[in-house]
Formats: C-alpha cells, sequence, structure tokens
C-alpha cells in the first residue's frame, strides 16, 4: 500500500490548520535506538506508531507529541517546516531530562534524535525514533474549537 510523502504531507497539514485542531498521525513503522557511549544499547520496532502533530499560538511555532517512547510521552516544538527537499532543526521547549534534540524530515521519514541527561556523563543515553511510511492521518479539534475568541 502507497504511503504519503512525510515532508510535504506535514508541511501541507501545518499550513492548513489552525492552532485549535491537532493532526494525529500514524506511520507505517517506528524504530527506537538507544545509544550509550556510542554503544548500541536496545533497538526496539513498533509498527503503527502515533504522534500528534499542532501548530502554537506562538507564530511560526509547532508542536510533536510523541506517544509510543519507550518511558513516556513527550512533547517539543519546532519552527513550522517549509516546503524544502529536507528539514533539519532544533527540538524546543524540550523537557528535563531530555536535551539537545534534533528533528529531521524528508519524504521518507521523520526522525527525532535527543539525550537523556544525567549527572554522570557516563550514563547519558541517546536516542533516536525513525518513523516511516504514513498510514493514517485524523483530524480533532483542542477544548477551544467551537469557542469564538
Amino acid at each position: 500500500m502507497p504511503t504519503r510523502p512525510i515532508l510535504s504531507t506535514l508541511t501541507n497539514l501545518l499550513h492548513q490548520s489552525s492552532q485549535t485542531q491537532l493532526q494525529i498521525i500514524t506511520f507505517a513503522s517506528l524504530e527506537i535506538r538507544n545509544y550509550q557511549r556510542e554503544q548500541l544499547l536496545h533497538r526496539v520496532q513498533r509498527p503503527q506508531s502515533r504522534i500528534i502533530l499542532q501548530k502554537m499560538p506562538q507564530k511560526g511555532l509547532a508542536e510533536i507529541t510523541v506517544l509510543d517512547n519507550l518511558v513516556f510521552s513527550f512533547s517539543f516544538q519546532f519552527q513550522i517546516l517549509k516546503a524544502e527537499e529536507f528539514y533539519d532543526a532544533e527540538m524546543l521547549a524540550l523537557p528535563r531530562p531530555l536535551d539537545q534534540g534534533k528533528l529531521y524530515v524528508d519524504e521518507e521519514k521523520l526522525q527525532l534524535s535527543f539525550l537523556i541527561d544525567a549527572p554522570d556523563p557516563t550514563l547519558r543515553v541517546w536516542v533516536t525514533h525513525v518513523y516511516q511510511g504514513i498510514l493514517k492521518l485524523e483530524r480533532h479539534c483542542t477544548p477551544l474549537c467551537g469557542q469564538t475568541p
């Protein structure tokens, strides 16, 4: 079954939706890799993983909520995507203990990379999420939908 191109789909969603709408995006696959001191610790593959994509009230910002993390769900903000060959940016407003987050998107994958920080540098863990193949898009209203400003 053909899947949608990821970068252009996310770009279109962000430019068409309002901040009172969110998109739940289901991907065909998610691969999570954890590294410690450049050694692979753990690798997990999950089918039909989801994220939530939403515009923020601040102009030019959007937010992704990661629903299928190994330990806990989290959100981060980023500058709204531009339609190009790929998008490479910093994650903004990452919750502690997450740090040094990067977002990379092209037509075939959405990749998140971040550090789980620890006081002891030898205990820090790098995590990479690679999402591929958009299967389904679901538009939902936030509690503000239907309210007039």
